[in-house]
């Protein structure tokens, strides 16, 4: 878009230059009767009729011409648009104009002085060169008018003609040049621009020698050149137009703050978009947001800053405000507003540079609902029928930290031999589930959970198995189930409130529900699950008193651990996780925990050093590393990451697949997992390929992460693909569905891209994918 800094005429130049020619012959006229017969012979002159007669046609044309010329009209320029020719600015200098009218009307009156002394020749060469010279001035300002009507091959030839007379060469060979730009011909517009700069030594004398050399450095991409000038310019009438013209170079060499400053000190120009613009940019989407709706209000601006504006809802997680936009405002030409930008979706730069995943890096392991929930899950007991029976058939030291008996089935169990039998099966899938091997276990309770669908106890840990791999939606609606089979396995209950919340359900019914039966149940003595479902909807004061309750097992002691938390008890939070470091030193979790507890309080550079050290020695449980719960392998790869370890990490997997087929699965599932974050994207792909076709493993998750990789790897067809099979595993997988969403946009599907925009909650932000704006 063209900004156009036109100037006004000034028409009390020419107005003083006709009265100027009135008065003298009112001055004149009261001369002796010689000069009266002389002036009379004077106008009898053909010569002097004729050149008097066409000065004033030109000069009325002029005025016609000018009348026509339209006010300023200040567009903005568009820094979001990476095309380079897409800045252009029409130039005309208002002191420049008021120069030329004054000259004009010394030259008539040094015309009208000599034809009265007689020296007719003279004269009539002066009236002959206003003459031309008019019609110079006549054709600049023509081309300013065909330029403002976007008529630039016209304007061109208008800015030839005035450039022939010799007048006006430099702002004409100037605006020729841009007309040029918008007509997207390089030759002659580096032949004008370079025209322009031959003829500014003519311009030395001239106030505003320094803008004029601006320009044209501006418009040869001489940026810095073009700034020390504009720093020169003082003419008080262009202070705002060098501003605004630096703001366009401090933009196109990235120093957008300066661009900024730049639009905010100036006035001449209504800058909200490119403000806007520029603050997006820059990552500071509140006042985008702030400058983009203020520019909305202006019709020449709506399009383009509601376009803008779109996406930066997007970059906020605002979805909802940027659907309601486009279905309020251009409902039926949504495709037409989002077509205004063009993105290219990426993987965020944190993921393989050390250097920002540090800086972006958070110490805070509990910062949230979901990431405190997950640490709950981790520690979460499986139940069975019969703890003594399953724990002969569970290969682990301290069972009771993983395993309950469940009350109310204890009667069920003496009454059913089946249920024996089905107590040794959940006991052994059980042990899968603790020693490394999660999406085995995941898969066995499917099938037992098939086999004996009304038993309340198998589908909590098939729920427990889904919320360990976060699977939050599955594990509502096993842990819903297990409860309604159950209604006293009340940690079924509040399981299920809590995996309603992190999946956006609304769970105020059974909440009442669950509540309703404790109040009934005159045998209820374990206040841990209403302490649960406190924690999920958000209540932690409630949950201080809990504090006070004995620790029966790990996943009590976590429990009190986010309650600390929660309520910035700081040095009950640090005693609590060295209580856990003592009963449970040889996991890994753990582990992370208590080092990020000592070393909360360092700098990033200091935090890595000390996590080099702390983990290099650390026996890892590599099986349930990479087969358990996520939670487990998220921390622990954020940890390697920061640090610097996460390649030495990759070859001690890469030595345990040559040596360890049994756990091929899971090592290969978490060395292409660690590929991604080392920028290893193809390496990445190329075993995701292999875990779902020889390892059939199709589950959403492992599907998104093939995704990623794809991406990474430049290949967004196969990621999309993929993407679908990873919604239609888990419909609630909300990174799927906004990386989808990103994907259709960029590729210009616009229908399910808005489809899949509509299904992702507001505030949501994926950890893996981003976009920038396409060049």
């Amino acid at each position: 878009m063209a900004e156009e800094v036109v100037l006004q005429k000034d028409d009390s130049k020419i107005e003083k230059s006709k009265n100027s020619i009135e008065e003298e012959k009112k001055e004149n006229e009261k001369g002796d009767t010689f000069e009266e017969a002389e002036r009379v012979s004077i106008l009898k002159d053909k010569r002097f009729i004729f050149a008097l007669s066409l000065m004033l046609g030109i000069l009325l044309l002029l005025l016609l011409v000018l009348f026509f010329i339209s006010s300023k009209n200040r567009d903005p320029f568009e820094v979001f648009k990476p095309k380079e020719q897409q800045q252009t600015q029409q130039q005309i200098d208002t002191e420049s104009m008021k120069f030329e009218m004054q000259k004009i009307d010394d030259m008539i009156q040094k015309a009208n002085a000599l034809y009265l002394r007689g020296e007719r020749e003279e004269a009539l060469n002066i009236y002959e060169q206003i003459s031309i010279y008019s019609e110079a001035l006549s054709n600049y300002n023509l081309g300013v008018s065909q330029m403002e009507q976007k008529n630039y091959s016209l304007a061109m030839e208008s800015f030839k003609k005035s450039i022939a007379s010799n007048e006006n060469q430099t702002i004409s060979a100037i605006n020729a040049a841009v007309c040029a730009l918008y007509l997207n011909d390089k030759a002659k517009f580096d032949y004008y621009i370079d025209l322009a700069y031959v003829y500014l030594s003519n311009e030395g004398d001239s106030k505003l020698f320094s803008y004029y050399l601006s320009l044209i450095n501006y418009y040869k991409g001489l940026y810095p050149e073009a700034l020390q000038m504009l720093q020169q310019t003082d003419n008080e009438n262009y202070i705002d137009d060098a501003k605004y013209l630096s703001a366009k170079i401090y933009a196109k060499m990235g120093l957008n703050t300066r661009a900024i400053e730049n639009l905010e000190s100036q006035g001449a120009y209504q800058s909200s978009l490119p403000i806007g613009l520029l603050y997006a940019r820059i990552g500071q989407y509140d006042k985008a947001r702030l400058a983009l709706s203020e520019a909305m209000k202006t019709n020449r601006d709506y399009n383009q800053s509601a376009a803008a504006l779109n996406l930066v809802d997007i970059k906020t997680a605002r979805y909802s405000d940027m659907l309601n936009r486009l279905k309020r405002s251009f409902g039926g030409k949504e495709n037409y507003i989002l077509d205004f930008y063009k993105i290219r979706v990426r993987l965020n730069s944190e993921l393989s540079d050390i250097n920002i995943a540090q800086n972006n890096f958070s110490k805070d392991f509990m910062s949230n609902l979901k990431e405190q929930a997950d640490l709950l899950f981790y520690f979460a007991p499986y139940q069975v029928f019969d703890v003594k029976q399953a724990s002969m058939y569970i290969n682990k030291a301290n069972v009771s930290n993983f395993i309950q008996d469940n009350e109310s089935s204890k009667s069920l169990l003496e009454n059913s031999k089946s249920l024996s039998s089905v107590n040794i099966k959940l006991a052994n899938i059980i042990s899968l589930a603790i020693n490394g091997k999660l999406r085995i276990a995941n898969d066995e309770f499917k099938k037992l959970s098939d086999s004996y669908s009304q038993h309340s106890i198998l589908h909590f840990n098939l729920g427990l198995s889904y919320a360990q791999l976060r699977y939050y939606d599955l594990a509502f609606k096993h842990f819903s189930s297990s409860y309604h089979l159950d209604p006293k396995n009340y940690e079924a209950g509040a399981f299920a409130v809590l995996s309603a919340t992190l999946s956006g359900k609304d769970s105020t019914r059974l909440l009442n529900e669950i509540n309703e039966n404790i109040n009934l149940d005159k045998e209820f003595k374990d206040k841990i699950y209403q302490y649960i479902m406190l924690f999920a909807k958000g209540d932690h004061v409630a949950m201080i008193p809990f504090l006070d309750e004995p620790d029966a097992n790990a996943f009590s002691m976590m429990l009190k651990i986010i309650t600390a938390k929660n309520n910035e008890l700081n040095n009950e939070l640090r005693d609590r996780i060295y209580t856990l470091k003592e009963k449970f030193s040889d996991d890994l979790l753990v582990n992370i925990l208590f080092f990020n507890e000592n070393n909360y309080n360092l700098n990033i550079k200091e935090y890595a050093q000390n996590a080099q050290l702390y983990f290099k020695n650390i026996n890892y449980d590599y099986d349930k590393l990479s087969n358990g719960p996520t939670v487990l392998r998220d921390n622990y790869i954020s940890i390697m990451r920061i640090s610097g370890l996460l390649n030495q990490e990759r070859e001690k997997i890469k030595e345990r697949l040559a040596i360890k087929d049994e756990s091929a699965q899971g090592l290969s599932a978490t060395l292409a997992y660690m590929d991604i974050y080392a920028g290893l994207f193809e390496e990445a792909y190329g075993l995701y390929n292999i875990l779902i076709e020889d390892y059939n493993m199709k589950d959403s998750d492992t599907y998104f992460l093939a995704a990623v990789s794809a991406v990474g790897s430049n290949n967004p067809n196969a990621a999309i693909a993929l993407l679908e099979l990873s919604k239609l595993e888990d419909d609630s997988n909300q990174d799927a569905r906004l990386a989808l969403a990103l994907l259709y946009h960029e590729v210009q599907n616009y229908e399910p891209a808005i489809y899949q925009y509509g299904q992702v909650k507001d505030g949501f932000l994926s950890s893996f994918f981003s976009f920038d704006l396409r060049k």
